[in-house]
């Protein structure tokens, strides 16, 4: 089934309210707020749910967020991004959006932010970022899949990325120039590991 063939009114409806409850909990100010309780309402009607029924979406927005990261390879070299905002390096990925399966999520990620183009292979792990540093915005929990290059040229992103390369073991940046956690991704997609969990 193609995601056409599941974006039924009632699935959209709920992928609209599971965003705009997100947004209702991370809203700082009462003119977003409003705006994400219109989304709401307007969720519920696209859906047909009436006024008093359940919550299409029973997940909180508190639970723990998940990102994808994709360790492209080619030969025996990894993809790596600089981001713009530490200058540190660090696989491409970012976060999987509502009703978006993450093996469609690291190839969006990934083409977004570097202009290549992978076919997903396997999990190398799922990494917890609580594990990687002391203070953080969200809790996500991170997949990491390794892949294959099919094409495209690199193109960095020019909001969010400084520079694209392709690194073999020996060309890795050290780790402290690393964003947290992502020096051992690194290390484990290039070694071969699958199915590691933190």
């Amino acid at each position: 089934m193609d995601d056409q063939e599941q974006l039924t009114p009632a699935r959209i409806g709920q992928i609209l309210e599971a965003l705009a409850l997100d947004g209702q909990f991370y809203a700082d100010n009462v003119y977003d707020k409003s705006r994400y309780n219109r989304i709401h309402e307007l969720a519920r009607k696209l859906g047909r749910v009436s006024a008093d029924a359940p919550l299409l979406s029973p997940v909180a927005p508190i639970t723990p967020k998940v990102g994808v990261d994709g360790a492209v390879i080619d030969h025996d070299t990894v993809l790596l991004i600089q981001r713009k905002d530490t200058a540190k390096w660090a696989l491409p990925g970012g976060a999987v959006e509502v009703g978006e399966q993450p093996s469609h999520a690291v190839v969006r990620e990934v083409e977004e932010e570097t202009g290549i183009r992978m076919k997903p292979d396997e999990v190398v792990g799922v990494f917890d970022n609580w594990m990687d540093r002391q203070v953080i915005a969200h809790h996500l929990y991170h997949i990491v899949i390794r892949g294959h290059k099919t094409g495209g040229e690199i193109t960095p992103q020019p909001e969010e990325i400084l520079a694209v390369g392709w690194f073999n073991m020996a060309q890795l940046p050290p780790a402290d120039a690393f964003h947290p956690g992502h020096y051992d991704r690194v290390l484990k997609a290039l070694r071969g590991v699958v199915g590691y969990v933190d």
